[in-house]
């Protein structure tokens, strides 16, 4: 039987055996007992709004301007209803006719689609998703079914589950239609536009146009979830992401090619198995089925999240504001997040631990999606299925002994509202007979359904009569309602409306979010070339302090000035908005400051216009913000911006020196990226009096700095063989050469001193290690080397082997392997040690030659880890390598597994077991919140019988994860990494490796990129330990 047939048959039969649950005995409820078991937030009342026979399966609602509700029915999913049937997809418009809130009269507004899982108002009309396509439907005639088919997209991608397609079609404030990818990739075309071909959809999210159907890719990954804030900022969410937060657009990090950032999205809620959740139900995710996914669902924590809506306000309390809801189908439960802020993104945490906003210990109870209705109460879609799992994510042997049609015909919709405040509405609602001033009166709504509707009817419509209306709005900040200010800042512009002096007022408005949505649509209509009257003299490039100061003389210019001298090396004349971003960089609200580094990023092409004032602003009062650094470094252009930011950084005490420290190594890295290294060596010059102030922590930022500078010398080549890292840079014609290098020499020297002095903080140890990397054997060696023993913290310790092995030769190689040193390693240091050697072409063949003479044992050596001596390019070498490896293959390493079956019955020690875990698993597993999030987290292998647990460390490839798949990179300078793809971007990608270490590399600086077949985890793990220790970790695994 093959390994991965084997797996399955025995997690299968130990998991049908053992389940008298929910799962496989527990009965459908009537819709009135459901409504019985549902536990909901203290202060709530649950009601139900529509139920079987009136909706199936519903996935998704939307309500017109009459009030309709709009059911998507995915009643085919999974997998459809079977050959030679029909779809079995309906869109249902439901009605209440009686005024009472409950819906009793059901059209089906379309039928005979396959999966349809999103719907929107627009135009009269739906706007549906239903993969390939994305169709327009519209009743013409009045009898409530749709006569007008139109597809508007088509070829979005099926040929993945029905869970993962297109969906949540949703009109942004940007006047387009945004999407969510379902985690797959498209080319995409246009029926009507046959000429522009197909558009490439990475995996990645997407919007449209509504009226031109243009269509491009935009930021973010998500799955079945998307929704935005009052003031445009997108959240999505996926199966262990509950909420995240799209924080930028790539195109920001494409306009400096040398910026190694490879994030766009934030995750606001913990992932993972940091994902709490708290059900009533006993029912199993996908991960109780089958060891491969035992890094994805987990009982306990989000497994399914889904149908995320943020709380706009309605019918519940006020208190909720900043609340999100999140479903969470496969554990029966709507968790109730509240977001703060956290720099210019935010963070959330469960609002009520211990208790979730809705659930339900009913089984069959799947919460798929989330929304705010006219009368302003949470409606909750509830599929009702018995599985909601679909069944290619399970075992063949799983997927017969369930059912996965049952309740495809049943299905409820919940509505959540205050217990002693709501009120049904009686009258009937048509906002679409309101007139256009009337609309805009609706924006300053206190539900948010209608403030989104009236913004779509304003959109549609697109009524110039409004906009003298809407220009009123702005600048009046009496107005209850900020939302309202920037969806009439939006109206404007989308409309073509928005003038400067409009534009002008926003930024004077108290509220954060309208300074920072008017920024945005700043950027696009700023003054690249602003005229300069008087010619620009050279600027001293020591002198960083280049302030801008008004011309009192003559208004509209700014004098760009010598602080100490007074002379005037520019006058610019602005226009109306050149100033702007400048001044809203030092704005008391962080995320207007992130949002002026990325306009004033744009502004790179304003002559003799430094950047550096306001820039440094935002990244110094980021406080280290890795988002604001970003955006900051984004910004920097081709000038003097890097070494003017390090003057401000450094002429300043700044209040924390690690965050000091990490914008001084970027920075250095930026150094040699944009600059000349004849500029590099002036730049460094004039910043030598800070590196040696009195204070340590600018000896700390000077190192900083010149370990980025030493970075990306290497990283691009700069350097020539048996020479000094920073021998091109340091050596140059210019006169002060010699001064240059005398520094730096004392500086390196200065970083000895640091590594082996007592007293010496272990943040500069750091630092100095660091930097000691970018020297010689013969200056650092000696200190480095001292760092490694036993004594000395782990941390401290790889960073020392890290920088050991970049030291030129193989000296460092060859005390690395020395018998007796090798025994003395504990695991995180043996592990940089096989790391360096590896990736250092030097060092691979002292590593062959001491496994050759059995002072490191082949074993020791992961198996996914040879390559760079088994795909040698020295055949001889690779041959070597193959014979000391002598590698099994699937049937040995089934052979081991049968034998090892005895461990088996052996009685097992789960304290021995966990002292087995943290020695050989910790590196890369978490379990119970111990350990590296490397490979999969353990935690939720306790449901999992022995037999399979042991298959899978013993056959680790067998079956891998797609998640879990290792990458190796050959960068241009010679090093070999490996690790997990942990995130890409358009400049760089993120390679995660054991300890869950991280290095981003910068796409210019990648020569091979390739995906292995092996699992990360190692072959061979049995010969680390006795068969008594097997059975012991075993039995800490399953919680014996």
């Amino acid at each position: 039987m093959k390994p991965l047939a084997l797996l399955c048959f025995l997690a299968a039969t130990a998991l049908l055996a053992a389940d008298n649950s929910a799962m496989t005995t527990a009965k459908p409820l009537t819709p009135q007992q459901a409504l019985a078991s549902l536990q909901v937030e203290a202060g709530l009342r649950v009601e139900l709004a529509a139920a079987e026979p009136l909706v199936a399966s519903p996935c998704a609602v939307a309500w017109d301007e009459r009030g309709r509700m709009f059911v998507a029915e995915n009643r085919g999913y999974p997998v459809g209803p079977g050959s030679n049937q029909p779809p079995a997809g309906v869109i249902a418009m439901l009605e209440s006719t009686k005024g009472d809130g409950i819906y009793d009269k059901r059209t089906e507004f379309a039928t005979g689609l396959t999966f349809p899982n999103g719907l929107m108002c627009w135009r009269g009309g739906l706007i549906v998703t239903c993969a390939p396509d994305i169709f327009y439907l519209k009743d013409t005639d009045g009898d409530g079914k749709a006569d007008v088919k139109r597809v508007l997209l088509t070829s979005f991608g099926t040929t993945s589950t029905t869970q993962l397609r297109v969906s949540h079609p949703t009109l942004g404030l940007d006047g387009w239609i945004h999407v969510t990818s379902g985690l797959v990739a498209s080319k995409v075309t246009c029926p009507e536009h046959p000429e522009r071909g197909a558009i490439d959809l990475p995996r990645g999210d997407a919007r449209f146009h509504p009226d031109t159907l243009e269509i491009e890719p935009w930021p973010g990954v998500g799955q079945f979830g998307l929704a935005f804030d009052d003031f445009g900022r997108k959240f999505i969410c996926s199966n262990r992401n509950p909420l995240q937060h799209v924080v930028l657009h790539p195109r920001y990090l494409k306009r400096n090619p040398h910026l190694a950032f490879s994030d766009t999205v934030q995750d606001v809620a913990p992932p993972g198995d940091a994902a709490k959740v708290w059900p009533l139900s006993a029912d199993h995710t996908t991960a109780a089925f089958i060891p491969s996914l035992m890094s994805t669902p987990h009982a306990g924590t989000f497994t399914s999240a889904c149908g995320i809506s943020l709380w706009r306000g309605g019918a519940l309390p006020a208190a909720f504001a900043n609340s999100a809801f999140i479903c969470e189908p496969a554990q029966n439960l709507v968790q109730r997040q509240v977001l703060t802020p956290d720099g210019p993104t935010f963070k959330s945490a469960p609002a009520t631990p211990g208790r979730e906003f809705l659930a339900s210990a009913d089984t069959w109870f799947r919460p798929v999606f989330s929304a705010t209705g006219p009368d302003g109460a949470l409606y909750i879609c509830d599929m009702y299925r018995k599985v909601i799992d679909h069944p290619q994510y399970l075992p063949e042997h799983i997927r017969g002994g369930l059912d996965y049609e049952a309740g495809k015909n049943m299905g409820r919709i919940w509505r959540v509202v205050e217990s002693s405040k709501f009120k049904v509405q009686s009258s009937k609602l048509d906002l679409g007979a309101a007139g256009t001033e009337e609309l805009v009166a609706k924006l300053n709504d206190a539900n948010g359904w209608v403030r989104s509707t009236a913004f779509r009817l304003l959109t549609e419509r697109a009524d110039k009569v409004a906009v003298p209306i809407l220009k009123s709005q702005i600048g009046d900040f009496k107005l209850p309602s900020a939302a309202a200010r920037v969806a009439t800042l939006r109206l404007l512009d989308n409309l073509g409306a928005l003038d400067d002096a409009t534009l002008l007022k926003a930024f004077d408005d108290p509220a954060p979010p309208v300074r920072e949505v008017a920024l945005q649509a700043l950027e696009p209509r700023l003054s690249l070339a602003a005229q300069r009257i008087l010619p620009a003299r050279t600027v001293n490039e020591a002198d960083s302090r280049i302030p801008l100061t008004n011309d009192n003389k003559r208004p509209g210019f700014l004098l760009v000035t010598n602080p100490d001298t007074k002379v005037v090396y520019a006058r610019i004349k602005l226009s109306s908005f050149d100033k702007t971003p400048f001044q809203l960089a030092g704005d008391p609200d962080e995320r207007v400051r992130f949002q002026s580094a990325l306009v004033l990023g744009a502004e790179t092409g304003i002559p003799g216009l430094p950047l550096s004032n306001p820039l440094s602003t935002v990244m110094i009062r980021g406080g280290g913000n890795k988002w604001c650094n970003a955006a900051v470094l984004s910004a920097i252009g081709k000038g003097d911006e890097p070494s003017q930011l390090l003057g401000f950084l450094l002429r300043e005490k700044h209040p924390n020196l690690l965050v000091l420290k990490s914008m001084c190594y970027e920075l250095g890295k930026q150094l040699v990226s944009t600059r000349e290294p004849r500029l590099v060596t002036q730049t460094l010059r004039s910043l030598f009096p800070y590196f040696f102030d009195e204070e340590d922590e600018k000896h700390e930022a000077g190192m900083a700095v010149l370990a980025g500078v030493a970075s990306a010398v290497k990283a691009k080549g700069l350097t020539k063989p048996g020479q000094p890292v920073l021998h091109e840079v340091i050596w140059t014609k210019a006169p002060y050469s010699y001064a240059v290098a005398r520094e730096v020499t004392n500086l390196f020297n200065e970083a000895v001193v640091f590594v082996r002095s007592a007293s010496t903080t272990q943040s500069a140890k750091l630092t100095a290690i660091e930097l000691l990397a970018y020297t010689d054997f013969a200056t650092a060696g000696a200190a480095l080397q001292s760092l490694i023993a036993p004594q000395t913290p782990n941390e401290l310790q790889a960073a020392a082997v890290r920088a050991l092995s970049q030291l030129p030769g193989a000296k460092a190689g060859e005390w690395f392997v020395e018998r007796e040193r090798w025994r003395s390693y504990t695991p995180p240091v043996r592990d940089a040690v096989l790391t360096a050697m590896l990736s250092q072409p030097a060092l691979q063949l002292v590593l062959l030659e001491a496994v050759e003479k059995g002072v490191v044992q082949p074993w020791a050596v992961p198996a996914n880890r040879r390559n760079p001596l088994l795909k040698h390019k020295d055949a001889a070498v690779a041959a070597r390598a193959a014979k000391a490896f002598q590698p099994q293959g699937a049937a040995d390493r089934m052979k081991v597994y049968e034998d090892y079956k005895s461990v088996l019955a052996l009685p097992a020690n789960a304290k021995n077991g966990h002292a087995v875990f943290t020695k050989t698993c910790a590196a890369c597993h978490q379990f119970a919140g111990e350990g590296q999030r490397v490979g999969p987290e353990l935690t939720g292998i306790r449901l999992q019988p022995a037999e399979a647990i042991l298959l899978h460390i013993l056959v680790p490839d067998a079956e891998i994860y797609p998640g879990f798949t290792a990458y190796e990179i050959e960068t241009k300078d010679g090093r070999t990494l490996t690790g997990l793809l942990a995130s890409d971007t358009p400049t760089s990608v993120t390679l995660r490796a054991a300890q869950g270490v991280e290095e981003t590399i910068l796409r210019s600086n990648i020569a091979k990129l390739t995906s292995s077949s092996t699992s990360l985890m190692p072959n061979e793990l049995e010969k680390t330990m006795t068969r008594q220790d097997m059975a012991d970790l075993l039995g800490f695994l399953q919680g014996r």
